[in-house]
């Protein structure tokens, strides 16, 4: 029987599914093609414009991300329109790719609702998030839930807005940036652990325990770990494309 959380992510007959198809693939000779094929190692880059409708936008950035690999979304300032439904944002929500938001600067509206339904979020030092006034829009309640009972009950209050590094405590975000910082991701990461942690993130509560087994073995078929292990003990970057 199929397992769901309450904002319609996929749940335990789908991603076990997917992750046994998977590891299925990978056992029959076609896993190093499978797991790289499109992947650069390196990070695709799209800048939210505020004063561009923002449903098109999202639909823009949701076909980018059917592509496998990482999808860095920045936000510097503007909101993009008026709130989005769900309807809007399941697709950015369920992407191929693994989404990464990094916040520059004081968001709101739809701008806000995008960049919290990322798998992650990071924030510059200094960043606040604008709730908007009255019911939380679709995406935020979404984002909230996901983080957890502390951050849905603060969000739910009748507050303006959260500061950067109590949205990283409660769950809302990774972590905050330092300014100059650079955000990156090693250009070395091994695909098939971003995706199987990005699977892991959005699957509800219930599934999560045997998906995170599944998750486990889909890994070690890949090879991915002893290969990791070898580079470490020969001082090298590991070489995940093979």
């Amino acid at each position: 029987m199929e397992v769901a959380n309450w904002c319609g992510i996929p749940g335990f007959v789908i991603q076990t599914r997917r992750l046994a198809q998977g590891a299925r693939a990978l056992g029959s000779g076609r896993r190093r093609k499978l797991l790289v094929e499109g992947y650069t190692g390196g990070m695709r880059t799209v800048e939210w414009q505020g004063e561009e409708p923002a449903v098109a936008q999202l639909r823009s950035w949701s076909k980018l991300a059917r592509e496998q690999g990482i999808l860095h979304a920045r936000f510097d300032g503007g909101n993009g329109g008026s709130r989005l439904e769900w309807v809007d944002l399941e697709s950015w929500t369920r992407s191929r790719a693994v989404t990464v938001a990094e916040v520059v600067s004081e968001i709101s509206a739809a701008a806000l609702d995008v960049a919290l339904c990322s798998d992650l979020v990071y924030l510059r030092r200094g960043v606040e998030l604008i709730l908007p006034p009255g019911r939380p829009s679709p995406g935020l309640l979404w984002a909230l839930g996901r983080a957890g009972r502390a951050a849905l009950a603060r969000g739910l209050l009748d507050i303006r807005s959260i500061a950067g590094d109590e949205a990283v405590r409660l769950g809302l975000a990774q972590r905050l940036l330092d300014t100059g910082e650079t955000l990156s991701i090693s250009r070395s990461a091994s695909v098939v652990a971003l995706e199987t942690a990005r699977d892991l993130m959005r699957s509800s509560a219930h599934a999560r325990p045997a998906l995170e087994l599944a998750a486990f073995r889909l890994l070690f078929a890949s090879g991915h770990p002893r290969e990791g292990a070898r580079a470490f003990f020969e001082r090298r970057t590991p070489d995940f494309t093979d």
